[in-house]
């Protein structure tokens, strides 16, 4: 089971606190939908029960208009925090770069564990990828995907072994290339399935490897689903 909890104001004030310190990554979508509207922010600064700001804005970024009903997610450690509040009036930094402002929030905030959140689930299409096993490339889907390991679900029923080495292909969202090497770990054949082979697979990227386009996907992934069912 998931653990949710629900933040006192003074506790959330020390959230946001840290998070505003380390620049932790946070993210905005529209209430009850799944789809993130804005990524890649940081706290700016905020003043408890007054507002929130949020820089990271990109120059094509499409700011939603004052009163829209928003829900902010933030990512720090292993911790996610979500709460939901209304957009202001945009404002501006020292600079002149544009700043989101939100309504301190009035309803408890929530937070998650980051491992109870899912990657992929029913309602986000996995993702399709390439995979070499041995001399053979077959189509698959990447119905999971952490730091250190991914789940994939083969279209084939074919005899893998545990510790077979794989390599997979996949394109993510933002046009990253996934390549990446493999060790299988575990192995379930389902019956009457369009994908019946489902694999589990430890990553083993080369020291050399940039791995920051992964960490990228997940991030994003995991903040679209900040209020989604447990698993």
């Amino acid at each position: 089971m998931a653990q949710e909890s629900f933040l006192s104001a003074p506790v959330l004030e020390q959230f946001l606190l840290q998070a505003r310190f380390t620049r932790a990554v946070a993210s905005l979508r529209l209430q009850e939908a799944h789809a993130r509207l804005l990524g890649d922010l940081r706290i700016h600064r905020f003043r408890a029960g007054v507002d929130l700001e949020l820089s990271g804005l990109h120059p094509r970024d499409q700011v939603p208009e004052e009163g829209t009903s928003v829900t902010l997610t933030i990512l720090l450690g292993d911790e996610v925090l979500s709460l939901d509040a209304t957009l202001l009036e945009p404002g501006l930094d020292a600079g002149g770069a544009v700043l989101l402002r939100l309504h301190w929030p009035t309803a408890a905030a929530h937070l998650h564990r980051r491992r109870d959140m899912r990657v992929a689930g029913p309602d986000q299409s996995p993702l399709k990828a390439r995979v070499t096993l041995g001399t053979r490339t077959l189509d698959a889907l990447v119905v999971n995907l952490t730091e250190s390991g991914v789940g994939l679900a083969l279209e084939e029923s074919l005899r893998v072994e545990l510790h077979d080495r794989v390599d997979i292909d996949a394109t993510l969202p933002d046009g990253a290339h996934l390549s990446c090497p493999g060790e299988v770990r575990h192995i379930t054949h389902l019956e009457d399935q369009a994908y019946p082979t489902r694999l589990g697979v430890v990553l083993t990227p080369p020291p050399d490897m940039d791995l920051e386009p992964i960490h990228r996907f997940i991030q994003a992934r995991r903040t679209d689903r900040s209020h989604t069912r447990p698993l």
